[in-house]
Formats: structure tokens, sequence, C-alpha cells
């Protein structure tokens, strides 16, 4: 997991292929994001999923996990979230992997650490990584998110 400013993102663009279409996509869109809904950046390799929700209490949330894409998740807008994560290796399943959908639940209790994203600020979850997006930080806040997927090779 990676976590910083749009502003430093360049740093990151070489980390995997297709993260520095991501950041050039994020970056042009940061200060006005499009409708929510998916838009393709490079087809089906590098999408972005525009979505605007309220953080709810970690309680009524998943922990979720991929194996062929990462996710970079960026606040647009409002705020501040929190994003609980952990080694997806430890985390009990809750459903089994569906690979039509790259999903896969694990058990809502499981939680190592937390990242409390802002206006500005993403956060990278590669497939190692089990997360839970949309948590309340201190109390509910809307929330303006891009999640840009990029495919693993």
């Amino acid at each position: 997991m990676i976590a910083a400013q749009l502003a430093d993102s360049a740093r990151y663009e070489n980390v995997v292929p297709g993260l520095d279409k991501a950041f050039a996509w994020l970056r042009a869109n940061a200060a006005n994001p499009p409708v929510d809904g998916r838009y393709e950046i490079d087809g089906d390799r590098v999408f972005a999923l525009v979505m605007q929700y309220t953080t709810l209490p970690r309680e009524q949330k998943i922990y979720e996990g991929h194996r062929r894409f990462l996710d970079v998740q960026f606040i647009a807008g409002g705020g501040p979230e929190a994003l609980y994560y952990g080694p997806a290796a430890e985390a009990p399943e809750a459903e089994a992997y569906d690979a039509t959908k790259d999903f896969v639940k694990f058990d809502p209790a499981y939680g190592k650490s937390m990242v409390v994203l802002r206006k500005g600020e993403f956060a990278i979850f590669f497939p190692e990584d089990a997360h839970m997006p949309g948590a309340m930080f201190e109390s509910p806040a809307e929330v303006k998110k891009i999640v840009v997927k990029v495919r693993l090779s």
C-alpha cells in the first residue's frame, strides 16, 4: 500500500505499467471530476470509476481484495475517509474469489492498519493488500472519489 498526495504522484508512475496513465488522468480531472460512472483510460487495462457517497461506520463496510488489478483510490472532494488495510494472505475469506469480477470478500472484522485520506490524496492498494474503503474517520463525510483500476501483467 502506498499513500501520498496527488501532487507527488510522478514519483510512483513507474512502479507498474499503466500507473503513468492513471496518474495523468487523475491530474487532468482532479480539479473538476466528471459525473459518476466508468471512464476508459486505456481500454479495459486502465479505467476510472467515479463515485460520490457518504462514509459509514467500519461495521457497515466490507473488506475486499483483487488479484488482477490494483486500485488507486483518490479523494477528489469532501472527506476525510478512513481506509483499513492489511496483508491479504492473512485475511480470512468471507466469500470465495470471483474471477469474473476480480473480487474477493474478506472477513469484515479483519484489519491491521488504517490510513486517512483527505481531498487531493490517494492510496494504491495492490493484490497483496486487503482493503476496506468508504469508512468514516471521526464522523460521516460526503466523499467524491475516483478509483482508477490498473490491470497487472
